[in-house]
Formats: C-alpha cells, structure tokens, sequence
C-alpha cells in the first residue's frame, strides 16, 4: 500500500506540473509546448496598470499568476472573471533576472520559488514570503527548477549557485530548505537547467549550460562550452556526462530543450551551435552509454545570425515533431519550422517579421506554442519585430498560416504564459506590456 501511495503522488506530481506550467518556458524540459486547448479569437480581455513594467510571469494554481517586476518586486494576481486584481505586493525583494517559478509545497499547497539579490532562496506560499539560505548563494541570474521525487509530498529544487554548482535542494515541506547535494560543472551563471528522462530508465536526468566561452565567442553573448548531464536521485546528483565542443565553437543559448524529435518517445538533447563564420546552427544529441551523441543538426545560417530555439512538436498534425526557431530574432526574424531526415534537420516552413525575445534581454521566453484556438493544431505564438502586435501561426503544408493577432500597441515586457487560468479547462493567455498586465481568458 505504501508502494502504492508513493506512485500515485508521484504521478499527481507530474500531472500537477504539466498543468500548471510551472516555469516561464513551460514544463522542466525547457519545451514551450502548452498543453489544452483554448476558444481564441473567442477571449475575454482583462488589464491591470501595474507601477513598473512585469518582467516574469508564470501561473499559480488555482487561479492566479505570480510576477516580477523591473525593480524586483514581487507580485501575485487573483484571476477573477470580471477582473484581475493584485493581492500581495513584496518590493526590491527578487532578483529581476531570474523569474518566480510555481512549486508543489506539499500535498495540497503550491506556491512560489525565486532568488533573491544576494542568492538567498525565497519561499512564498499561505500568503507569507520567507527567505532561507540553503548552504550557498545560489546564482541570481537564473531559478530553481522543480523536480518530483517519487514519495515526497513537496517538489525538491534543482539551482544553480554563484560558483557554478549543481544543487539539489529539499525540505519544502517541513519550511527548512537546504542543499541536499551538490556537483560542481561549472555551469553558467544564467543558465536554465532542463529536466528529463533522456534514456528510458524511468530516472531523470538533468542538462545545464556549462563552462563560459573565452570572450569574443560567436554570437556577442555568453555563450557555453560543453553540455553537462546530471542523474538525479532521492538525495544526490552524479555528473553522468559532458559533453565539451572544440575550441572555438559554443553553445548559444541559455537552457537546452528536451524533446523528441522523431518516431521515438524519448527526448533528444537540443540546442544551438555556432562557429567563426557561421551563424547559430540547431544541433540535436540523444544519450548513449558512451554519452551524448550528434544525432541530426540543421543548416549554418549566415555569420552573426543568432538563432533562438523555441520548441519541438507536431504541428501539422501527421505525428512527426516539427522543431520551431527563429532566425536573426533581432533582425528580419525569419520564423522557422524544421524536420529531422536522418541526420538532417531540414527547414520546411518559414516566414519573416518576427521576434522571441528583446535585444540583450535575458527574458527569452516571448514566444510558445499551444492550440489557443482548439482547432486540434498548435499555434507558434510570438510577437512581431517590434514586438507591439502578438500573433499566432499554424503550419499549414509549406508556410505558416495566421490565425489570430493582438495589437497591444506597446512593447512586451514579460515572457508569454498559457495556461488555464480560471480553472474551467481551458487555456488562458497572460502576458504583460509597459502599461500593464493583460490576460484573456477563453470562453466557452
């Protein structure tokens, strides 16, 4: 019986997670896939004028959104159907770099886990925001990601810390978190770190960014030098593998998306790769007993041209996962839909004039993917380039097709959150621009 007890709360754990959207980029794999479905362009709009401009966003079951503002603040907001109103107001208590993400504290209790400036962990959860120091500061410039351990009631926490460490922090439940334990890879101070069972064994394996590139790196921006897997168990880590490029070449992205790519249910390790001369190329590895080996990449595009991974999924409704980037984000945008053919990722579908993410902001989370229409097909949703106008696209054959747009007339400020934020079952949108925060809510 006991046996039991301890699956079935680890399988409410993960269902809790999926449906909570408890990281800005989606589930703990990094992947920006919604899952539900929603009424759009059937909505109902709510705003809210906020005092800063929000910079994170992410949902809080039941009924609410957790936020952080430019200056810190941290904020939480009821989802009400007429209106969305604010009901706690911490301020200059959160690092602006690095976003709230919703947590399981225990068997009925969720709440909310960020950084504070100094690297101490802040806990939020029965309306008190508490703050610990769990061994170590840990890295401001990134979250804690949560991961469900099979017969514990309250998710543990993997960070990453000041020096670079892996972390595993537990003890959420009894209101007494601490580093469980550590391993040092020398990860980017700004990485995310991506969560999933990347061979079958049933155990999870955690991925984070690692080893800073010298300067003058492809790309303008800190970019990475190896890939590390970490195993996760109960009570400690193990540096399964690493995975180290030859000098010059990096890694240009903060966090790896873990998805499948082809027939097979097990995710690929996917990521951006540059060189002298070359633009960002997406490269995709999957996990050996030898380690991580190059199973498909895509095509180089022109020096300097960054590209931002988005997502991998099937959005054309044929069972095979397309992998959606865009290309020169700051530039002509050029949106982009590839497929894997043997050890090809082939571009399928593209179109130009939009954008994921500002310029030198480390809020790279302005665009995902979710059937917001219920049509029974995903939508790309992102901005255009000057990120006023939000817009959502299918891929229909050979080119995006666009279902439904939002003039905000302002820039975005925040990362883009779906999600069912009224608790009737279908998927909301939050999202918020200089003047405030807006959320539609579908309508049945």
């Amino acid at each position: 019986m006991g046996r039991l007890i301890a699956a079935l709360g680890l399988l409410l754990a993960v269902v809790w997670q999926a449906a909570a959207w408890p990281l800005p980029f989606g589930a703990g794999t990094g992947n920006r896939v919604a899952p539900g479905a929603g009424s759009f362009p059937r909505w109902h709009a709510l705003a809210l004028a906020t005092d800063a401009p929000i910079k994170w966003l992410v949902a809080l079951p039941p009924r609410r959104l957790a936020a952080v503002d430019r200056d810190g603040a941290f904020l939480v907001f009821e989802v009400a159907p007429a209106a969305v109103r604010l009901i706690a107001r911490y301020g200059g208590v959160a690092s602006p770099d690095g976003p709230p993400v919703a947590v399981r504290l225990d068997q009925e209790q969720t709440g909310v886990v960020l950084v504070a400036p100094d690297g101490r962990l802040l806990v939020w959860g029965d309306g008190v925001l508490r703050s610990y120091d769990v061994g170590g500061p840990l890295s401001p410039l990134t979250f804690p990601a949560p991961v469900a351990v099979e017969g514990r009631a309250s998710s543990d926490l993997l960070a990453v810390t000041q020096d670079g460490a892996v972390v595993l922090i537990g003890g959420l439940a009894a209101g007494n978190p601490r580093a469980l334990a550590r391993v040092d890879v020398r990860a980017l101070h700004d990485a995310r770190i991506t969560i999933a069972d990347l061979d079958g064994d049933g155990a999870s394996e955690a991925v984070v960014l690692a080893d800073a590139a010298p300067p003058g790196a492809p790309g303008g921006r800190q970019a990475a030098t190896s890939l590390a897997v970490i195993r996760v168990r109960p009570y400690g880590l193990d540096l399964r593998t690493r995975l180290t490029l030859t000098s010059p070449a990096a890694f240009d992205a903060r966090a790896a998306v873990l998805a499948p790519i082809g027939a097979s249910a097990r995710p690929a390790v996917l990521t951006v790769r540059t060189t002298p001369g070359q633009g960002g190329a997406l490269v995709a590895f999957a996990l050996r007993e030898s380690g991580l080996a190059l199973v498909a990449e895509g095509p180089a595009p022109q020096a300097d041209r960054f590209t931002h991974l988005i997502a991998a999924t099937d959005l054309s409704g044929d069972g095979v996962p397309e992998i959606v980037a865009v290309v020169a984000p700051h530039a002509d945008g050029a949106l982009t839909a590839y497929r894997r053919a043997g050890g090809a990722l082939n571009a399928v579908a593209s179109v130009a004039g939009f954008a994921s993410h500002a310029a030198d902001s480390r809020n790279e989370e302005q665009a995902l993917i979710a059937d917001l229409d219920g049509d029974g097909r995903p939508e790309v949703v992102l901005p255009r380039q000057a990120r006023e106008v939000l817009v959502a696209l299918e891929v229909r054959g050979e080119r995006f097709a666009e279902r439904w747009a939002i003039d905000f007339k302002s820039p975005l400020s925040s990362n883009l959150v779906a999600a069912d934020l009224d608790g009737d079952g279908l998927l909301d949108l939050a999202v918020a621009v200089r003047r405030g925060l807006h959320v539609f809510l579908s309508v049945r």
